[in-house]
């Protein structure tokens, strides 16, 4: 890059944050990364710690005089309180993913900042037809889905008000190294709830009878995704997805992970969740057209990747 870019990522310590600061690094950018370490871990960070500010702080407080004096070109909003446990604390899930949402803008408004927002496809909770695309009506069934799609408004709001320049990201379910459980918020990603169980002999619970699908995306693929976003002529507030336009089933998807870890343990059933979406395929050819955005990794590759972390991280504990 000519000019140096200067990027600000909230969640930046987090599973995903922490592969798009790396990435972010590499493309010569200087980085800050806002966390407050609930979910992510100064860890995830060990291969660029030495080239990135890390500033801990809880976004849903106001921001924007940490950085009084401090050049900001982009924002990525990555920081949020998961899906899983928002009925556990939905004032919580707000202060995160709706005020925090705020204080991104308002800080991108002071300073002229693009704001590249991490949204959520499970917005449109049960589609009559598939793929999802980006026409689809929402209709949040979580306190999560809510403050993500009033995030949205609020992207497009300040687009066409305040001048910020925004785009939208809805995400499909994303995996990969350095997704972990996390037992004390209770937020249990099926892959490496999955891993995790089976590689300690244990069986793991499939919520219902499995036939519930996802669209699992590749990390990496996410972030060369947020990326081309930011760097893309797309700056009112416009929502794109990020998937892959398949869907696994979560029994096929833990007769994968078995044949992988060399497994044969039947898996526990549990009560379906009220909450769950049944069907999960997302189309994502409007972000291909507008900035050449696809997925590029296979999930049995991808699970093969996340697999030899998780294997490794278990040993590190």
């Amino acid at each position: 890059m000519s000019d140096q870019v200067h990027s600000i990522v909230t969640g930046g310590a987090g599973f995903i944050g922490s592969h798009l600061v790396e990435e972010l690094v590499k493309s010569g950018r200087t980085v800050v990364v806002l966390d407050d370490f609930s979910n992510g871990s100064r860890d995830n960070l060990n291969s660029v710690a030495s080239q990135v500010e890390i500033v801990e702080l809880d976004i849903s407080e106001p921001f924007s005089t940490v950085f009084e004096h401090t050049k900001v070109d982009e924002i990525y909003c990555l920081a949020c309180y998961p899906r899983q446990v928002s009925f556990s604390d939905p004032r919580r899930d707000c202060e995160v993913n709706l005020i925090g949402t705020v204080n991104a803008l308002e800080l991108a408004r002071i300073k002229n900042a693009k704001v590249a927002f991490a949204s959520n496809t499970g917005i449109v909770s049960n589609p009559v037809t598939l793929p999802v695309n980006e026409t689809f009506p929402p209709n949040p069934l979580t306190p999560y889905d809510t403050n993500k799609l009033a995030s949205e408004h609020l992207l497009r709001i300040y687009a066409s008000v305040c001048n910020v320049k925004t785009i939208v990201l809805r995400f499909a379910s994303v995996y990969g190294p350095r997704q972990r459980v996390n037992e004390k918020l209770g937020w249990r990603p099926v892959i490496p709830e999955f891993c995790g169980k089976l590689l300690r002999g244990l069986s793991p619970v499939i919520d219902g009878d499995g036939s519930q699908t996802r669209d699992f995306v590749f990390v990496k693929d996410i972030v060369g995704g947020v990326i081309s976003a930011m760097e893309s002529d797309s700056n009112d507030g416009d929502v794109f997805i990020l998937g892959t336009n398949t869907e696994t089933s979560i029994l096929e998807l833990y007769r994968m992970i078995c044949e992988l870890v060399k497994a044969d343990i039947p898996p526990k059933h549990g009560p379906r969740k009220p909450e769950e979406i049944a069907r999960m395929k997302y189309d994502y050819s409007k972000a291909q057209d507008a900035f050449g955005w696809r997925p590029k990794t296979h999930l049995s590759n991808g699970l093969k990747q996340t697999i030899q972390w998780l294997k490794q991280d278990q040993l590190n504990m």
